[in-house]
């Protein structure tokens, strides 16, 4: 993911408060970047986030001579680390599968991670700490008469509400209007998408609610009213990996080194102005410099993309990330080391608690990365966004004694699913293709991928497709 902008996108920060540098300026090209190389096996790859990480290793590892562009002056996208005095804060996400696809990537970058076990807690509309994700279990200390009713809408809620396409229907008609409200779902989706569910397309459901999809389809629901009738066993935890204790930098260096050993050159610090493609091939200006390959992969921001090969907008929108570095003289203990938000105050939507996944790190006090989704056109306010987030966790209990330490935005975080949005997506990604350039990955092509793997398992599948070259044996 490529982020552009100013060095101080807040206006005058308070003193003593960190901020990240959101939009860097284009640094001094790198000769090695710019060599000339042979059109016929070149592939030049827009954005330096994992899927163009992965894109440009399968490619190079097929004989390509690869050249990854991208705004900022360092790779990772929207993976990246911030050291703040003795604390280490990141935007992005921070987990990986004990098998995650990044590893196969760079397999000695495994034993870096170390393994935790992820405790995720979830704020209720009664302010109480419960299990997150939702599940069966949690509805057991509820009376009968409520079950009995969420049993009814949900029995009956295909029949009883339409089906228009909105995330509100699709709740309505798998959940009914009782187990969203009470559960606190009705007030994740609204935070998370800082618009109303009826302005929001059903996909939403399937590709952002995918937990709560599975388990409302019909099969599994008679399976959940069995759960209900008797507790079930906690189900095993799968093992899960962070980040280095050292922040990401430990994974972005030595991948990077991995891929120039293997002839890929980076030409960072450049923002793609325009992208043409011509019988000749494809012809980048990116940060003032020219580029030439045979073909061009994009995994940058959908719309900055097409505004790059056809000249005009996607009429796609996405949700910036804000994300606030706080520290804390007080934390409950209940709360785990990811703390979501389904109660009805609070702009924030995720805590991740660093001091609890990497306890050599913690000191007198406990410190986290507090996430608030942007609405299209929102101008970042950490400070008020920090003063919600203390006086709601204050009020419940949950933390105190709270200082901003930094903050960090990263833009086009999360595609932001309006209502129809399928249509503009495939129309402009059809105009991307038609324009020569292959659109790969969350970026590249407006998808919701919550993982790195998933990132990684789509956009391989993306240039298999596209017929791009593939390795002679598996990497």
């Amino acid at each position: 993911m490529s982020g552009r902008g100013t060095d101080a996108p807040f206006g005058a920060a308070r003193r003593g408060i960190a901020t990240m540098v959101v939009h860097p300026q284009p640094v001094q090209p790198d000769p090695a970047a710019t060599a000339q190389i042979r059109p016929s096996e070149a592939v030049i790859v827009l954005g330096a986030g994992i899927a163009g990480i992965s894109a440009a290793d399968r490619l190079a590892r097929a004989g390509c001579a690869v050249t990854v562009i991208d705004a900022s002056p360092r790779i990772g996208g929207a993976h990246r680390s911030t050291e703040i005095g003795p604390y280490t804060f990141d935007a992005g996400s921070i987990f990986y599968e004990e098998e995650a696809a990044i590893f196969s990537l760079l397999p000695s970058l495994r034993e870096t991670c170390p393994a935790v076990r992820r405790v995720q807690r979830r704020i209720a509309p009664d302010g109480s700490l419960r299990h997150y994700p939702l599940e069966p279990r949690d509805l057991l200390a509820w009376p009968r008469a409520r079950l009995a009713r969420i049993a009814a809408e949900m029995a009956t809620g295909r029949l009883r509400h339409r089906d228009d396409g909105t995330l509100r229907a699709a709740m309505n008609r798998r959940l009914g209007r009782a187990l969203p409200a009470w559960t606190g779902l009705d007030h994740y989706a609204m935070r998370f998408n800082r618009m109303a569910p009826e302005r929001i397309d059903a996909a939403f459901f399937v590709d952002r609610m995918a937990f709560v999809e599975r388990r409302t389809r019909w099969r599994a629901l008679a399976a959940w009213g069995w759960g209900l009738a008797r507790p079930p066993a906690p189900a095993p935890r799968a093992p899960l990996r962070v980040r280095p204790a050292e922040g990401f930098d430990r994974v972005w260096t030595p991948m990077r080194a991995a891929l120039e050993a293997r002839g890929v050159r980076f030409a960072l610090g450049r923002p793609v102005e325009a992208v043409t493609i011509s019988d000749s091939g494809a012809c980048v200006t990116a940060g003032g410099e020219t580029f030439r390959a045979a073909r061009a992969v994009g995994a940058m921001p959908i719309d900055a993309l097409h505004r790059a090969a056809t000249g005009t907008p996607s009429g796609l929108r996405a949700l910036d990330l804000m994300t606030l570095f706080v520290s804390a003289g007080a934390l409950h203990e209940g709360a785990g080391n990811v703390l979501f938000n389904f109660h009805a105050e609070g702009r924030w939507k995720r805590a991740t608690v660093y001091s609890r996944l990497y306890p050599e790190r913690r000191g007198a006090r406990d410190f986290m990365a507090v996430e608030i989704t942007l609405p299209p056109g929102a101008a970042p306010d950490p400070e008020a966004a920090f003063a919600d987030t203390a006086r709601h966790l204050g009020a419940l209990g949950l933390a105190g004694d709270l200082r901003l330490e930094g903050v960090d935005v990263i833009e086009s975080a999360y595609p932001l699913y309006e209502l129809g949005f399928a249509a503009t997506r495939d129309a402009a990604i059809a105009r991307i293709v038609a324009a020569g350039v292959i659109p790969v990955g969350r970026q590249g092509r407006f998808d919701y991928l919550p993982t790195s793997s998933g990132v990684i398992r789509r956009t391989l599948s993306q240039l298999d497709r596209a017929g791009l070259p593939t390795p002679a044996s598996p990497a």
